[in-house]
C-alpha cells in the first residue's frame, strides 16, 4: 500500500477581525471565534487595564466579571491552538467484528 499525504490548509485571519472572544477554560489563553467559524487560541497574562501594547500584533483585551474589570496582554501574532469550523466525528465504517492482529508463526 502506497503512503499519502494529506495537507490540510487553514487560513487564520488577524484577530481584530474576530467577532467574539472570551477567556478560555485555561485561564492563560484568549479565544477568538471568526466569522467562517475558524477559532483561535492566543496565549494571555492578565495585566493592569491602563497597559498599552507596545509590539505589533500585541492587543489588550478587556472584560468585566461580577462587577470587576480583568484586562489581558495577548500576542496574536502566533495562535497556540486553532480549531477548524468542522465537527469532528468518528464513525464506525465496518459491520464485522474487529480481528486482532497476529505475528504470523514459523
Amino acid at each position: 500500500m502506497q503512503e499519502i499525504i494529506i495537507t490540510i490548509m487553514l487560513i487564520i485571519p488577524p484577530a481584530s477581525q474576530g467577532i467574539h472572544w472570551d477567556i478560555g477554560e485555561i485561564h492563560n489563553q484568549i479565544q477568538v471565534t471568526f466569522k467562517s467559524g475558524v477559532k483561535a487560541s492566543y496565549s494571555a497574562i492578565q495585566v493592569p487595564c491602563h497597559t498599552k501594547p507596545i509590539k505589533p500584533g500585541w492587543a489588550v483585551y478587556h472584560s468585566k466579571s461580577m462587577g470587576q474589570e480583568a484586562c489581558y496582554l495577548t500576542d496574536t501574532n502566533y495562535p497556540v491552538m486553532v480549531r477548524g469550523p468542522w465537527k469532528t466525528t468518528i464513525t464506525k465504517t465496518y459491520k464485522h467484528k474487529e480481528k486482532h492482529n497476529e505475528l504470523p508463526t514459523k
